[in-house]
């Protein structure tokens, strides 16, 4: 298994997680987990971070040469 074969899983995971977060921020939904209170706002952020993630993953696995 070479790296690019781990970033497309890792890119796979990263969009996983940017929906959930971003379904989570759209709905306003707000909970607490291990101390952490996730509100709209700190799920909005979320989503945005994973979406960074997942196109930088993305781009290394599928687009880079």
């Amino acid at each position: 298994m070479n790296a690019k074969e781990i970033a497309k899983f890792f890119a796979g995971f990263a969009a996983n997680q940017l929906l959930t977060h971003g379904a989570l921020a759209v709905a306003g939904i707000r909970f607490s987990v291990f101390g952490i209170n996730y509100t709209p706002q700190l799920n909005t952020i979320a989503a945005i971070a994973w979406g960074t993630i997942a196109l930088l993953l993305i781009y290394y696995a599928w687009v880079r040469r």
